[in-house]
Order: C-alpha cells, then sequence, then structure tokens
C-alpha cells in the first residue's frame, strides 16, 4: 500500500478523498491525518508518507508554507494540492514548489483518478528500482544523511546530530538507518572515520595528531587505541605497511 498525508481543515473533505483513495482507486491508504500545516509536520519528524495530499488555505499553517517546510526535509516527496481557490499566485507558487497537481474543489473524480494512478505507476517504478526493499522517500533521507557525515567527519557526529538535521525523532531515525543499511549509525560513522584515516595515513604524510583531529577525534591516544582495535595496526604501522 502506498501511505498517503491528507492535510485538510474539513472533515467531510478528508473523508471523501480517504474513500476515493482507497475503495475507489485502491492502492493507496491514509495513514496520516491533519487538519494544519503545523500538525502535519509534527507527523513529518515521525512518519515518512509515500503522497502528501494538502488543500492550501488553513488556520495555524497554509499549505504553501507547510510544502516549504517539507521540500527541506523531503525535496522529491510527491504532493498534490487539492483548494478550493482557482488563484494564478498560489498555482505559481505550487509548480515552483514542484508539486505533481493542482486540483481544484470540488474534486472531479476523473481527474483525480489520473493523477493518483500516474503517481502509483510512479511509484512501483522506483520501488523496483531500489529492489523493493525501501520505499525511494527513505532511500533519499539515508543518502542525505550518508553525504553529510562523509562532508563532517572532523565534527562530533551524534544519533542526535543526524536525527536534528533530517528533522526525525532519534528512534525513528535510528530504526530508519538500520532497516535500510543493516548496520547501526554509530557502528557507520566509526566505519567511515576509520576507512577515512586509512587513505589519509597510505596517500599523505600528515601527522596522527592532524588525522586524527580530520576524523573528530581530539585526543590522538584514544583515536589510536581505536584505530588499532579495529585494523589490528596502530596508525605508525599502518602507515609503513600501506604507504604509497
Amino acid at each position: 500500500m502506498i501511505k498517503v498525508m491528507l492535510v485538510e481543515d474539513e472533515i467531510k473533505i478528508r473523508q471523501g478523498i480517504k474513500v476515493l483513495l482507497e475503495e475507489v482507486i485502491q492502492g493507496f491508504t491514509v495513514m496520516w491525518e491533519a487538519n494544519h500545516g503545523a500538525r502535519a509536520l509534527e507527523i513529518l519528524k515521525v512518519a515518512i508518507p509515500d503522497v502528501l495530499i494538502t488543500d492550501v488555505r488553513m488556520q495555524v499553517m497554509d499549505g504553501i508554507r507547510l510544502i516549504k517546510h517539507l521540500r527541506e526535509i523531503y525535496p522529491e516527496l510527491p504532493v498534490v494540492i487539492i483548494s478550493g481557490y482557482d488563484e494564478f499566485e498560489y498555482a505559481k507558487q505550487a509548480i515552483k514548489l514542484g508539486v505533481k497537481d493542482y486540483l481544484l474543489k470540488p474534486v472531479n473524480r476523473s481527474e483525480f483518478a489520473l493523477v493518483f494512478n500516474r503517481i502509483r505507476e510512479e511509484y512501483y517504478s522506483a520501488a523496483q528500482l531500489t529492489g523493493g526493499n525501501a520505499l525511494p522517500a527513505e532511500s533519499k533521507l539515508v543518502a542525505k544523511i550518508r553525504d553529510r557525515v562523509e562532508r563532517n567527519l572532523d565534527q562530533e557526529i551524534s544519533l542526535q546530530w543526524a536525527s536534528q538535521a533530517l528533522q526525525l525523532h532519534p528512534n525513528y531515525f535510528s530504526q530508519l538507518f538500520k532497516k535500510e543499511t543493516g548496520e547501526n549509525f554509530s557502528d557507520y560513522v566509526l566505519k567511515m572515520r576509520i576507512n577515512r584515516a586509512k587513505q589519509l595515513l597510505s596517500e599523505t604524510h600528515l601527522k596522527v595528531y592532524d588525522i586524527s583531529r580530520m576524523i573528530g577525534y581530539q585526543s590522538p591516544k584514544h583515536f589510536a587505541t581505536v584505530f588499532k582495535r579495529e585494523t589490528g595496526l596502530s596508525p605508525n604501522a599502518y602507515r609503513d605497511q600501506h604507504f604509497a
């Protein structure tokens, strides 16, 4: 089932869209509902939908502001706007934010079905490319944090650091990372640091002290202890054996 988040302040409209998706078009399930954008953002910290449907004009936070925030976390998550307002400015902003479609209320069932049948086809095509093991949005999140780790090995990297970067709950991020990679986040960070240290030891004349700081260890002694535990060699012994 393709998981949908529905953001709409009118209960009857939410109910109608839910029936259309789950009973008429099928293949979709409305997992999360919110009556304004701020509530939707709270849910998005602990959940990753496959598709988001949102109204434009809502109390607390409107749909356009919601999508702007959403794009910072999930830049390619499919979004469909369903609005009672046929205004050019809204449509122009929606296009800039990369929404899939802008449908007007009352919803035309044929148009709605065309849009979501297309989304369903794209979803399953993307799932096949990832081997069906991970959802596309989740894969992009893990790829994003891996890239950030590789570029910031000299900093203090923790589960909290990663979850804040993605605006997700730490427990949820931890489970997601383990699910997709098969390893704990802390083990992954350690592996990346040791691999970078090996590269620097074998390809540069940098002092062990400098290398330790470049991969996030302020204490060269601590770095040497960890490096030997992981490789069986001290940093200097590794350099002696592998320097190009």
